[in-house]
């Protein structure tokens, strides 16, 4: 074989495990959106503090409340609490003119991970009769089931549930499109699939609930850019599982634009690399000390690339295939083939609006924005502490 044909057949070698990867969560979630969702044999009755970090978020607080003021769930077992964590605006006021209780907090580091430590720890210390602790973002609404939801998964067992977190806004332009795939795909697809094959689901850092207990055990210490991720991982090397609630949801507007979406990818895929910095030989380690696949699974997700770096990574193994024997051409466009089944087969089990199909037609330009984001990262450019996302200029929330 000549040096050229073996890098080929190297490319396509490294690439099929990832899409073979993908497409297999894929059918699990096909098995998994056909199951039973569990029914409950008596009305909600776990109490829940459901705590919603705030950091300047006026324009979008007055539609979240007001999604949680309407869940179909008794509202003698529901204490809203809005963190209003280092606010320079109305959002205090917002919350307690809308009967939520407001807690304060000035002068400590900034960041929600640290906003969420300490409101979790107070909500522990303060409210005894707490059993479970639910977190929804500022910039968020809610399925009317979702505390319903939550609690007959957490009454069957559970002691960490996340349900789908999905984008609001995909018809407001073809990014806004884009994000609404990338997040059915990342949010309700894989969480889906690892539910039902027996893993872990993850953590979206919204739309998720912890029993008291587990809180209790496992302190929130999570302060990373992905605070959420990091907490998951914690919880996976104690031996924690997630469980996926697909039967509710939250709901956040994204932006309308690649530019205002920087701060938020460049957030997402520099917290991404010091996990897997910290956190897979860790839990590798200790998978292969338990034999345990969960902790191994958790281990070496986070190097599944999005899905435009695996575009970009595939279409350039497609076209170098090409110059290639026929096994290697035929190998090359199969990667192609397989990303393709997974993400259009992924975006018909999530009922994705027409809006977001027609937009795949622009994601090879995302993919290139994408690559260009990431190269600022590897030349040093990354975030070194959490930064708040660009919300849509007179964006009042967002609505269902």
């Amino acid at each position: 074989m000549t040096p050229a044909n073996a890098i080929r057949c190297s490319l396509a070698a490294a690439l099929a495990p990832l899409n073979l990867y993908l497409l297999g969560l894929l059918g699990a979630a096909a098995r998994g959106a056909s199951r039973a969702t569990p029914r409950a044999k008596s009305p909600g009755r776990l109490r829940f503090a459901v705590v919603v970090p705030a950091h300047d978020e006026e324009a979008s607080l007055g539609a979240t409340l007001a999604s949680l003021g309407a869940v179909t769930y008794s509202p003698e077992l529901v204490e809203t609490i809005v963190i209003a964590d280092n606010c320079s605006d109305r959002t205090a006021e917002i919350a307690a003119a809308a009967g939520a209780t407001v807690w304060e907090r000035r002068g400590s580091a900034g960041g929600k991970g640290a906003a969420l430590e300490w409101a979790i720890a107070r909500v522990l210390a303060e409210r005894e009769a707490c059993d479970a602790v639910a977190i929804v973002d500022a910039d968020c609404t809610v399925a009317p089931n979702l505390l319903f939801a939550l609690d007959v998964r957490l009454r069957a067992g559970a002691v960490a549930v996340q349900t789908v977190y999905e984008v609001a806004n995909p018809s407001a332009s073809a990014t806004a499109a884009l994000r609404y795939a990338s997040f059915a795909l990342i949010n309700l697809v894989r969480p889906l699939g690892k539910a039902t094959l027996g893993l872990s689901a993850g953590l979206l850092g919204t739309g998720m609930a912890f029993r008291r207990e587990l809180l209790a055990e496992r302190p929130w210490t999570a302060r990373s850019l992905v605070e959420d991720q990091e907490y998951h991982l914690e919880l996976v090397a104690a031996g924690v599982r997630v469980v996926f609630a697909p039967e509710t949801w939250v709901r956040s507007a994204m932006p309308t634009s690649l530019a205002r979406s920087r701060s938020q990818q460049l957030r997402w895929d520099a917290g991404r690399g010091a996990l897997i910095r910290c956190w897979t030989p860790r839990l590798l380690a200790a998978a292969a000390r338990q034999r345990d696949p969960a902790r191994a699974h958790a281990a070496l997700e986070p190097l599944v690339p999005p899905q435009s770096v695996l575009l970009a990574a595939n279409t350039a193994g497609a076209v170098l295939a090409l110059g290639g024997t026929r096994a290697v051409r035929r190998a090359g466009l199969a990667n192609l083939a397989l990303q393709g089944a997974f993400v259009t087969g992924g975006l018909a089990l999530a009922r994705a609006p027409a809006a977001v199909w027609r937009a795949l037609a622009v994601a090879p330009a995302l993919a290139v924005w994408k690559l260009l984001l990431l190269s600022r990262l590897w030349l040093g450019a990354a975030p070194r502490q959490w930064v708040r996302t660009a919300r849509e200029p007179g964006s009042g929330g967002c609505s269902p």
